[in-house]
């Protein structure tokens, strides 16, 4: 059975699905990331609380069709060390609590825009779109954009943008990378990891899973488990999301 990503072919086909709350939920949404662009901030600063969304109506479905069409990213609230920043914690199990806030992808905010007619609906207006060459890239009209792992070039790209390099042999993460590349990156994989007798599989995993997220040049894909232990998963994420601790820029 197709999902609504797959069957929408453009902009006019999408405005025609969306209702009125989500036309109304757009509207706030592109605000929202005017005035982080407008401050120069991360745009989870300014991420829209789960409850405006239920005041517009809007139902968990409502929502979870926005996170699978590839218009909103979502995290849940969480207390910040910092007195300026917001912090947030991030999941992939489709599930919404009071503390869950929502952000737009770059898909959702170009589509958001034409859909909304909202280039001058209250907020800033600004350039939201800095990085262009990720932005044509995430935006493609013809098909959704997958990351692609080039073996013999030891790289890992979003379109033209190199998101991860690796300069010695990660045998681990290169297996896992594979596996995807060889699946055509589907939204998760089954643990492709041979056993090892001086680790346990899950632990070893989970393990493979931060490395791949550390050291990102232009940290935009996140890897994740499953819950299972037994599977891994990929979703993309904002370069502003490494404030927020999403995607580790460590060692």
């Amino acid at each position: 059975m197709n999902t609504p990503s797959q069957d929408l072919r453009s902009l006019d086909e999408v405005a025609g699905y969306c209702s009125a709350r989500i036309r109304d939920a757009f509207h706030e949404l592109v605000r929202a990331l005017d005035y982080a662009s407008d401050l120069n901030t991360s745009p989870w600063d300014f991420a829209v609380e789960l409850s405006w969304f239920r005041r517009l109506k809007l139902s968990n479905n409502d929502l979870r069709w926005l996170v699978r069409a590839g218009f909103v990213n979502y995290a849940a609230e969480i207390p910040s060390a910092s007195p300026t920043d917001r912090s947030f914690r991030h999941n992939a199990d489709l599930r919404f609590t009071k503390d869950t806030c929502f952000v737009l992808t770059a898909k959702g905010a170009t589509s958001a825009r034409v859909i909304c007619n909202c280039k001058s609906n209250g907020g800033p207006l600004v350039n939201l779109h800095p990085t262009q060459d990720l932005q044509s890239s995430l935006d493609s009209p013809n098909s959704p954009l997958v990351p692609k792992w080039d073996r013999l070039r030891q790289e890992l790209k979003v379109g033209t943008v190199v998101v991860k390099r690796f300069k010695v042999p990660a045998a681990s993460q290169e297996t896992i990378l594979e596996a995807f590349e060889e699946e055509a990156w589907p939204p998760r994989i089954d643990d492709p990891l041979s056993p090892r007798n001086d680790q346990l599989p899950k632990r070893r995993l989970q393990e493979t899973i931060r490395s791949l997220n550390r050291n990102q040049k232009r940290p935009l894909i996140h890897f994740l488990g499953d819950g299972s232990g037994q599977g891994v998963l990929w979703q993309y994420c904002d370069e502003h999301e490494v404030l927020a601790g999403h995607c580790e820029d460590g060692p």
